[in-house]
């Protein structure tokens, strides 16, 4: 009877999850609708009213992220205010309303209304669904549902080069606008989440979201985690200002504005939404539809891969290994670059598509997924939505500013050049990673967050045991070697006496 209930409870999370993560889905096929369409809105058989110039595209793979910070301002607002499953429909809605726009309209200016309103909801994505999924599973789902974000965002970038590959742009948008109906037809009937409930203190509807979540009728263990979650202060009671300013937020601040830079600088983003043109330049034997399609079909594989081995191995080996990879794979598709530069007739072969999937694969496998885990781990639950909002805004912000410079930097550097940027910034991050970053695998959040009161983790790693102590009403990290004992407050002091 156990097992039924548990198999149950796996299936229904396993569903929920799914379902919430439509929306990131749809986000990723945002993400990789203009690369698709690209050449066809600068040509000659253009379905608008107008060719787009240079700028127009740059427009329209930017302005995303200027909603996007506006999103993010409002998101985690609205998510607490009304809930999560009235967030989801709402957070599907602008990629509801920009694909009706695009399939109806042939203005430029519409086209990038259409693009606008996109950026909304993929803010919307990043900020509730993990934050719903989080919520729904428990401890032995958390890992592998926590990284199904990741995959269907790049299953939705595989989804739109697929059909952008063998369909006309009508049929492509009717595809596109289909995972919105679809999301808005299944979420009505996910419960709500449970931690939701309670906290607006709707407790029969948390009991019954719970026996849906959980697979069972056991009225004594859903009263047992409803009163774990009622009692739980951490995640119903509002952070107060000490909170944020805590050397361990910070820290843990620090440590997210790091990861996010990283996200944007390797280069991603470019690669996704201008897949076909940079293959169009690389020199590849094969044609760019199809080299853009396998780099796709590597990402969704590689994200696959990263749901079963992300448990495995250490948080830090993930990171450093994979900001390797993605570095030796820009400088490579770099060289390509180059060398076609000084030599049209050169043949790159397949080399460009080989180095743009190692870069996707250590994409989806750590630098893309393994923050997101980590955020989870080093920032207390009543801190965490005020402090992902502020990383998704900066993601946003160096987001436009990537993608909008682009073009630009590609007449001044040359896309030899451009490629070679986004390989410095992985090769910085790795020593940084490596020196300020601490474990977090296999850890209570006491010990990371002991660990985060130590700003460079090395002095952890030499000690014997780092635990914490309270000394009138101020926080005190004691840090204790085979010969000594350190006490160290808040501002980093130390002394032989607490």
């Amino acid at each position: 009877m156990m097992d039924t209930a548990r198999k149950k409870s796996s299936y229904r999370q396993i569903f929920a999850a799914l379902t919430a993560n439509l929306v990131t889905f749809a986000y990723g096929v945002y993400t990789g609708w203009p690369a698709t369409v690209q050449p066809l809105l600068q040509s000659s058989n253009t379905p608008l009213d107008v060719v787009l110039s240079d700028e127009s595209i740059s427009w329209s793979c930017s302005l995303g992220y200027m909603s996007a910070i506006l999103g993010t301002l409002i998101w985690g607002v609205l998510a607490d205010k009304f809930g999560r499953k009235i967030t989801g429909y709402l957070t599907m809605a602008p990629f509801l309303v920009g694909w009706i726009i695009i399939m109806t309209s042939k203005s430029e200016y519409l086209l990038l209304l259409a693009r606008f309103l996109g950026g909304l909801g993929g803010s919307g994505a990043a900020i509730n669904s993990p934050m719903f999924v989080g919520e729904i599973s428990d401890e032995s789902m958390n890992a592998i549902l926590g990284s199904l974000f990741i995959l269907m965002y790049n299953a939705g970038v595989l989804y739109v080069y697929v059909f952008g590959t063998f369909m006309n742009y009508v049929y492509l948008n009717i595809a596109c606008l289909a995972v919105s109906v679809a999301f808005m037809v299944i979420w009505y009937y996910i419960p709500e989440s449970p931690t939701c409930l309670v906290r607006k203190n709707n407790i029969s509807e948390a009991r019954e979201s719970l026996k849906w979540f959980r697979g069972t009728t056991n009225d004594k263990e859903v009263e047992t985690e409803l009163e774990s979650l009622s009692m739980r202060s951490d995640q119903v009671c509002t952070a107060s200002i000490g909170d944020y300013l805590e050397t361990s937020t910070i820290k843990a601040l620090i440590i997210g504005f790091i990861f996010q830079t990283g996200t944007q600088l390797c280069g991603i983003n470019v690669i996704l939404m201008y897949a076909v043109d940079i293959f169009n330049q690389s020199g590849s034997t094969l044609s760019p539809e199809m080299c853009t399609m396998l780099v796709g079909f590597v990402q969704v594989l590689g994200s696959v891969v990263a749901c079963f081995v992300v448990t495995k191995a250490d948080r830090k080996f993930f990171l450093i290994s994979t900001y390797i990879i993605a570095a030796v794979s820009l400088y490579i598709i770099g060289g390509c670059f180059y060398a076609k530069f000084l030599d049209n007739t050169v043949n790159t072969g397949i080399l460009p598509v080989l180095c743009l999937s190692m870069h996707v694969i250590a994409f989806s496998i750590g630098l893309g997924m393994v923050p997101y885990i980590i955020y989870t781990e080093i920032f207390s639950p009543n801190v965490r939505n005020v402090c992902m909002s502020g990383l998704m805004f900066w993601n946003n912000v160096l987001g436009f500013g990537v993608i909008k410079a682009y073009p630009y930097l590609l007449n001044s550097l040359h896309i030899s050049g451009c490629f070679w940027l986004f390989a410095m910034a992985c090769t910085i991050i790795v020593p940084i990673t490596y020196f300020f970053i601490p474990e977090t695998k296999d850890k209570t959040y006491d010990q990371i967050h002991n660990q985060l009161q130590l700003w460079f983790p090395g002095l952890n790693d030499k000690a014997k045991s780092v635990t914490s102590l309270s000394v009138n009403s101020t926080k005190v990290v004691v840090v204790e070697s085979s010969d000594k004992k350190v006490y160290m407050e808040n501002n980093q002091q130390c002394c032989s006496e607490p």
